[in-house]
């Protein structure tokens, strides 16, 4: 009897120390989510995907029957705690608009509609109008430094010849030349040659005459 009484007295003690931890195993209840599925303000068609995110991963999925998604069972793995937490949603892969608090055991009805993308404005910053405003003329500046003389250019053309100019003044005649040689004598002349030779004869004694009676004239006059 005393050791039936320590067996089950040692059961009863391995019960109080398995319990909790079988307790502590068993995963805590999901939360689901059950809804329609709107798509640019149609139903979803069917096979359409819908997918739940918690902290960017992946928790549980289903798909569209009837405009509507299949429960979605957000479960919490062991070890984790999704409370608190949000839950998104995408459908077909785009985000949905929709978004939720996660509950351990909560069900949820959640109508789910794609989120359009949002168009991106651009600000556009006005430009101002620049005002020409005339002032008063000022002081006349300082000439600036004389620039260095550029490079000669390549000679030009030849221009077209001018017209000839006025004839200049006549020369200053040139010094007499010297005298030429004595030209051969010329033929012997007729009568007209003895003619002449008899009238020099003539004329030399007349001459002489003349100049001798001079000279007897002075001597008697002396």
């Amino acid at each position: 009897m005393t050791g039936f009484k320590i067996l089950v007295t040692a059961f009863v003690a391995a019960l109080f120390f398995i319990l909790p931890s079988l307790v502590m195993a068993q995963p805590a209840p999901p939360h689901v989510f059950l809804g329609s599925v709107t798509v640019n303000g149609s139903p979803a068609l069917d096979g359409t995907s819908v997918t739940a995110f918690i902290d960017g991963s992946q928790i549980a999925s289903s798909v569209v029957s009837g405009g509507s998604y299949a429960a979605l069972k957000v479960a919490q793995p062991v070890g984790v705690n999704f409370a608190g937490k949000t839950v998104t949603f995408t459908i077909a892969g785009l985000p949905a608009a929709e978004t939720a608090l996660w509950e351990m055991g909560a069900l949820t009805e959640l109508n789910l509609t794609n989120a359009p993308p949002q168009p991106i404005t651009t600000q556009v910053t006005p430009t101002q109008t620049p005002v020409l405003i005339v002032g008063e003329k000022g002081d006349q500046g300082i000439p600036g430094i004389q620039g260095v003389q550029g490079v000669a250019g390549p000679a030009g053309q030849g221009g077209p010849s001018g017209p000839a100019g006025p004839a200049g003044p006549s020369g200053v005649s040139g010094p007499a030349g010297p005298q030429g040689p004595t030209g051969p004598p010329g033929p012997a002349s007729g009568s007209g040659s003895s003619i002449v030779a008899v009238l020099a004869l003539v004329f030399a004694l007349l001459s002489f005459v003349m100049i001798a009676g001079s000279i007897v004239w002075r001597w008697l006059v002396e």
